[in-house]
């Protein structure tokens, strides 16, 4: 969950409009790490996880549509053949939820301050399928579809 917590606090911590694309996109990227780290070490089917998989990998899309992009990470990599920390099957759903929470309120904000184009399109998609995945693993909204 330390890699959450560390997209969490840099996508958090992002001022400008390609430090937040390029910390979202980051964020979705650990988001689908952990999902399919929990995937791999368990043998039970999480229905609300893979969807928030699914979720995750269209925000992170959403992003890379974004003009302001930066074509170059703006920050180190996970160092290779480090292992992402693995939670609880209940850890899990609440640190995704937690982060995706943050994800879709700061990238709802960010659109809201700019005018029309690309990049307000690519935030007000990637905030919508961050809500999904809070949604999804919360409970929330049970019924609201997260399509486009």
């Amino acid at each position: 969950m330390k890699r959450l917590t560390a997209a969490g606090d840099r996508f958090h911590q992002a001022r400008d409009l390609a430090s937040v694309l390029d910390a979202a996109c980051d964020a979705f990227e650990e988001i689908l790490s952990v999902i399919g780290g929990f995937e791999d070490a368990s043998d039970v089917v999480d229905v609300p996880l893979l969807l928030a998989a699914t979720q995750a990998a269209n925000g992170r899309d959403a992003v890379l549509f974004a003009p302001c992009l930066p074509p170059r990470r703006l920050h180190q990599p996970q160092q290779a053949g480090e292992e992402p920390q693995r939670g609880s099957a209940q850890d899990i759903p609440a640190a995704v939820a937690k982060l995706s929470m943050l994800l879709g309120a700061r990238l709802a904000h960010t659109a809201g301050t700019m005018a029309a184009g690309a990049d307000r399109a690519a935030c007000q998609d990637a905030a919508r399928y961050a809500r999904a995945i809070h949604d999804l693993l919360t409970g929330a909204g049970a019924g609201a579809g997260a399509g486009p």
